[in-house]
C-alpha cells in the first residue's frame, strides 16, 4: 500500500486588506437569545431577516413550554429547562438542528458572585463584553446550579447532566446566519463546587469546570411562520400547540404513524380497501425496535420489513369493518400507536 503523504499547513501571509467587520450585540432578558450585527445599531435590519429571528424566539419558546410541561419519567416531576436529556432529545430528534463542532472545555476562576458568572458565561460563548453588565447571567447560572443539584440529589443514572442553550442570531453583511451553542457539565465530575453554590460569596473559591460545548446550526423551521404567526394569541392557536406537542412527542420518542402507502415507489396512500398479497408500508418515527407485531382484526399480517421509520407488509384473510393497523412492540401484547383514522378492510375482489 502506497503511503499517504499530508500536505504542510502553513499560516497565511497577513493582507492589508482583509478587515473584520465591527459587531453590535444585544441579548434578551434570559440571555437565550443572542443578536449579533455587523450593521450599525441605528440602522433597521431587513424585515425578512426579523421574520427568521422572530422564528428562533417562537421555537424557544415552544421547547420552553414542550419541556416544562412534560413529566421526568425518573422524577416523576416535570423537566427542567436545564435538563441535558431534555435538551438533547429535542435537539437530535426535532430534526432543526446540524451538529458543526464539539469540544471539551475546562474552566478555571478565582472569581465570585457576579463576576463568576459573567466571566463563565462570556468565556463558553467566546464573547469578551468589556464593561457589559449581562444582568441575566448570574440567574442563568444559579438556575443551573440548581437543576445540578437537584440532580445530584435523585441520584439518578439517567440525568446526570445538567446544560443550557443559547441561540446565536448573526447578521453578518447581509446574511443572516443562526446558531445554537449547547453546554453541559457532568454532575458526578462538577459536584464538589455544585455543593458550594453556584454564587460562590467567598472571595477565595477557586474552582476548575470541566464542561462539553456543543456547536449547531439552527434550521429555521418555516412552518412556523405559516401556522403560528399570531404569538398574541399563542396559547390558544392549534397551530402553536400543534409545534409543541410535536416537541413532547420528539422529547419522550413517542412512537408515531404519519400514513399507510403503497409501494413499488409510489406515494399514493393505500386504498381503504387493501389487497391481498399487495406489499403496503407503514411510514412513522421511532417504531418499536426490536421488530414486533402488527395487529389488524380478524386479518392476517406478514412484516417483510421493520425499522424505526418504516414497516413494510401483506395482508390475507377476510374483515369487512374498517379497523386500524396496530404497531405491538417485541414481546408485548398492548399496542403503542395505530394508523390514523378509520382504519382498513380487505378487499375481497
Amino acid at each position: 500500500m502506497a503511503e499517504t503523504k499530508s500536505t504542510p499547513l502553513k499560516v497565511p501571509s497577513r493582507d492589508p486588506h482583509n478587515l473584520e467587520a465591527t459587531k453590535y450585540y444585544i441579548f434578551n432578558e434570559t440571555g437565550n437569545i443572542m443578536i449579533s450585527s455587523t450593521v450599525d445599531s441605528n440602522e433597521p435590519i431587513e424585515k425578512s431577516v426579523q421574520d427568521i429571528f422572530a422564528e428562533v424566539s417562537v421555537f424557544f419558546a415552544a421547547m420552553t413550554k414542550a419541556i416544562s410541561t412534560t413529566i421526568n419519567p425518573v422524577t416523576k416531576k416535570p423537566y427542567s429547562i436545564y435538563n441535558y436529556t431534555a435538551l438533547n432529545n429535542v435537539i437530535s430528534g426535532s430534526g432543526l438542528f446540524v451538529h458543526v463542532t464539539e469540544e471539551d472545555v475546562t474552566y478555571k476562576s478565582s472569581s465570585f458572585g457576579m463576576d463568576f458568572s459573567k466571566e463563565m458565561i462570556e468565556a463558553l460563548l467566546g464573547l469578551a463584553t468589556g464593561a457589559g453588565e449581562m444582568s441575566f447571567a448570574s440567574a442563568m447560572v444559579a438556575s443551573l446550579g440548581r437543576e445540578g443539584l437537584a440532580i445530584s440529589e435523585s441520584h439518578s443514572s439517567v440525568d446526570s447532566k445538567v446544560a443550557n442553550i443559547v441561540f446565536v442570531c448573526e447578521y453578518l453583511l447581509g446574511m443572516p446566519i443562526v446558531s445554537a451553542l449547547v453546554v453541559y457539565a457532568d454532575v458526578d465530575i462538577n459536584k464538589q463546587y455544585l455543593k458550594i453554590g453556584p454564587c460562590f460569596k467567598e472571595e477565595t473559591v477557586h474552582t476548575t469546570w470541566q464542561l462539553h460545548k456543543d456547536t449547531y446550526l439552527f434550521v429555521t423551521p418555516t412552518f412556523i411562520r405559516e401556522y403560528a404567526t399570531d404569538l398574541d394569541s399563542a396559547e390558544s392557536n392549534p397551530a402553536y400547540n400543534q409545534l409543541v406537542s410535536w416537541l413532547q412527542s420528539v422529547l419522550q420518542r413517542t412512537p408515531t404513524i404519519t400514513g399507510v402507502y403503497t409501494t413499488g415507489g409510489s406515494t399514493e396512500p393505500a386504498p381503504t380497501a387493501l389487497v391481498p398479497g399487495t406489499t403496503y408500508a407503514i411510514e412513522g418515527s421511532y417504531l418499536p425496535m426490536p421488530e414486533g407485531t402488527l395487529s389488524f382484526g380478524k386479518g392476517s399480517v406478514t412484516v417483510s420489513l421493520w425499522t424505526t421509520t418504516r414497516i413494510e407488509f401483506k395482508v390475507s384473510g377476510t374483515l369487512s369493518k374498517k379497523t386500524p393497523i396496530e404497531v405491538v412492540p417485541h414481546g408485548e401484547t398492548t399496542p403503542v400507536v395505530a394508523t390514523p383514522g378509520d382504519g382498513y378492510t380487505i378487499s375481497t375482489k
